[in-house]
């Protein structure tokens, strides 16, 4: 064997592109049982990442579990022995990024895994975490029975969780108040569901999950539900913080946090994402705060007037920085009300953001009348001649009749080259005529922005 295979870092580069080939897993496990100076190396590669528990159970002794043909549930036959444990750990301990998913166990030929396996992976016979070196965990797992099998997978070398659930409640949501503490190098948390931010944790879930974030010092990545002032001040200070994605609180409490949030709050955020009850309450944060993001999206609960949107765009622009910002988004959950008094959006609404020169994507969807003509759209056109993605109003229609005319619609694609995608109401009632039909032939040329 050469010399360079007693290398360890030159076994585990080569093993890692064979991990990557087709049926490299395969072979990594053949290379594990073929030559002894491979077997730690190829095994380390092998178990860096699990998809499923079922993988380590399969790997104990076969009469220890077996899989129910009615509901392909994995069971035990018998309890856990001081054996099977050490064999448990051996491969445990190889782990460093773990996927956990609701989504059945396909390759495994398991559905999911019964009450007496959960309970006795939640019970191990050391006081020490399940997966000792772990530092990716992504979890989906939102049953109550799963709470103390996660609270072992919180290590102190985890950087990366990822918790995805329906709602948090008690007492699974006491599984919170120990990241901050054992996990203090985390720098990436997200917390998210399929549904809205609101309807994962209550009032006192929430109150948890800010204490937690007060003693993590090293985030560089966040996406979560409400949290207090307290944390919210917390954050602003955190010097690696890039990536904020969160809801205001009801109650929120803006004289709390408006001493803290000054320059240099927010120094080192490049994408900013916030969701609100209203967008006063944005307006007012944004007011004292100077950073420097190239991404910002908003969502807002309410239907804002023009006047508010005017100043919020207002705020908006005084708070960032114009040469680095590229994305803005404002959405709302909100619907049109029906008989409710029409509000109309023009170019002056946007004026203010013509500041920024650089915005290579816009998207904005509130339930009101949208007031645009050719001439905004030139001068849009004029001013953000990067533009990739432009849409105003996808879901909540313009509810007028359009002023922007296919005139509009050929000066944007002239003007902006890098366009690739756009929601606009087009009036095309000015060239309205009698139905040609176009011949396969024609070359696709016409339009001056190909990639649109």
């Amino acid at each position: 064997m050469h010399r360079c295979l007693n290398i360890v870092e030159v076994l585990r580069a080569i093993f890692r592109e064979v991990h990557h080939q087709s049926r490299g897993s395969a072979t990594l496990a053949r290379l594990a049982r073929t030559c002894r100076a491979f077997n730690g190396v190829a095994l380390d590669v092998l178990w860096a990442t699990l998809d499923s528990f079922v993988y380590l159970i399969q790997c104990l002794p076969r009469d220890l579990w077996k899989i129910e043909p009615a509901d392909r549930k994995l069971t035990f036959q018998r309890p856990m022995s001081l054996r099977d444990w050490e064999i448990f750990f051996r491969y445990s301990s190889r782990i460093r990024n773990l996927f956990q998913s609701v989504g059945p166990e396909i390759l495994t030929q398991c559905s999911s895994l019964g009450d007496d396996v959960i309970f006795a992976l939640s019970n191990p016979p050391t006081y020490g975490p399940l997966i000792p070196y772990l530092r990716k965990l992504y979890w989906d797992k939102p049953n109550r029975k799963y709470a103390s099998l996660l609270r072992l997978l919180l290590t102190p070398s985890l950087v990366t969780l990822s918790l995805s659930f329906c709602t948090l409640r008690s007492p699974e949501v006491s599984i919170l108040t120990s990241i901050g503490t054992v996990c203090p190098s985390l720098k990436t948390l997200c917390i998210t569901s399929h549904r809205s931010f609101a309807n994962i944790l209550d009032a006192k879930g929430e109150k948890i999950l800010s204490e937690a974030l007060l003693y993590l010092h090293s985030l560089e990545s966040l996406s979560c539900p409400a949290l207090d002032e307290a944390a919210i001040v917390h954050l602003s200070h955190l010097p690696f913080l890039a990536d904020l994605s969160m809801e205001l609180q009801l109650d929120f409490q803006l004289e709390k946090v408006w001493p803290y949030i000054a320059p240099p709050a927010f120094a080192s955020i490049d994408s900013l994402t916030l969701h609100a009850n209203g967008l006063s309450t944005l307006t007012s944060l944004l007011e004292p705060m100077r950073f420097k993001p190239t991404t910002v999206a908003f969502v807002v609960a309410s239907t804002p007037t023009p006047d508010a949107l005017r100043l919020f765009f207002l705020a908006l622009a005084s708070a960032c920085g114009s040469e680095r910002l590229s994305r803005v988004s404002l959405t709302t959950c909100s619907e049109r009300q029906r008989g409710a008094p029409p509000q109309q959006v023009t170019l002056s609404t946007f004026q203010s953001l013509l500041a920024f020169p650089n915005i290579h994507a816009f998207e904005f969807d509130v339930p009101c009348d949208v007031a645009l003509d050719d001439n905004a759209i030139t001068t849009l056109t004029k001013h953000w001649s990067g533009l990739a993605i432009l849409s105003i109003n996808a879901k909540s229609g313009w509810g007028i009749t359009s002023r922007v005319t296919h005139q509009g619609l050929m000066t944007l694609l002239s003007g902006c080259p890098a366009l690739t995608e756009f929601a606009l109401a087009i009036d095309f009632s000015d060239i309205d005529g009698p139905h040609v039909e176009i011949p396969e032939s024609r070359p696709g040329g016409a339009l001056p922005t190909p990639s649109a």
